[in-house]
């Protein structure tokens, strides 16, 4: 039997599938482990198209790839006066700034956990502080975090489009770090202006329309 379908409803179907299919994108996601590349060199760019981010620090434009304990390598940020070259610094701010993986450079956005592998395993006490910005460089949500061995860290948000990690040495230690075992976070997307707003506004159109 052939059911015909009004204009309103193949738009709105349309527009729910398009939805869908976006969701889906940012359900997918990326894990850097600190390996990607050779150890003891700035790492700022090379990871836009294969990983959709940015990597720099605070007084560095850079972070590296290290051995954070024995055996165990990952990202740590860096000083001018301890360099890439020399494994960066263990307590160094490490920024993230999301980009679209098909280009490398367009600015992005992340919607859901971004989860990380935190800490050096040296048994005394940290704490580092987690903090989300959206495209806007407004901050979306913060947290601190402790432990004395490494320690899985997340939060959950939408249009993250900046992550930062700070040592936090009020609460933790003098020598709390801020070193990543690895880090995993959703596709970074650059949705069309407007975008959600208009699929939703059609979704709701169509079935408007079909009553």
């Amino acid at each position: 039997m052939h059911v015909q379908t009004s204009r309103g409803a193949r738009a709105g179907i349309l527009g729910a599938m398009a939805f869908v299919a976006l969701a889906g994108v940012q359900a997918r996601a990326f894990t850097v482990q600190g390996t990607e590349l050779a150890p003891y060199q700035a790492v700022t760019n090379q990871l836009g198209t294969s990983h959709g981010v940015l990597f720099s620090s605070l007084n560095n434009p850079a972070v590296t790839f290290t051995e954070l304990i024995p055996g165990t390598w990952g990202i740590q940020g860096t000083e001018p006066w301890s360099p890439p070259s020399n494994g960066g610094w263990f307590n160094s701010p490490i920024f993230m700034t999301f980009v679209d993986p098909n280009d490398g450079v367009t600015p992005a956005t992340v919607t859901g956990t971004i989860t990380a592998l935190w800490g050096d395993g040296g048994g005394d006490f940290d704490a580092v502080d987690m903090r989300l910005f959206d495209s806007s460089n407004a901050l979306i949500s913060a947290q601190t975090f402790s432990g004395s061995t490494f320690t899985q860290i997340q939060m959950t948000a939408s249009g993250v489009a900046r992550v930062e990690f700070w040592a936090n040495t009020n609460v933790g230690s003098g020598t709390s770090d801020t070193g990543l075992d690895w880090v995993s976070y959703p596709t970074p997307v650059v949705p069309a202006p407007g975008f959600a707003g208009v699929l939703f506004g059609t979704v709701v159109a169509g079935a408007r329309r079909r009553r």
